[in-house]
């Protein structure tokens, strides 16, 4: 079953530690689907970016966390993370804003 390059990189995750690394370690971090590996990401990422070269990618699990609420417990909602190293220094999530 072939994916299209447009599905891996779900959303940049934009959160305290992932803009201090950002910015000092050129290191920017993306939800992807759990089917995705690190040469899709590299793929999506250099159609997107073009103009940045990726040295490393490194992918983790993300495990959510079961939550108690007045109807029981929710069932938690796991996902995937890819950390991009560039060669670049600056990337534009959203341009047109």
């Amino acid at each position: 079953m072939a994916h299209a390059v447009e599905e891996v990189l779900k959303r940049p995750l934009i959160t305290e530690k992932s803009c201090v690394q950002a910015s000092e370690q050129k290191k920017f971090t993306f939800e992807i689907p759990s089917w995705a590996t690190k040469n899709h990401v590299k793929e999506a990422f250099a159609k997107y970016f073009p103009d940045h070269k990726v040295l490393k990618v490194n992918v983790a699990k993300i495990f959510g966390k079961s939550r108690r609420t007045a109807r029981g417990r929710t069932s938690p909602v796991d996902g995937k993370k890819a950390i991009v190293t560039v060669d670049g220094d600056h990337i534009e999530y959203f341009p047109e804003v």
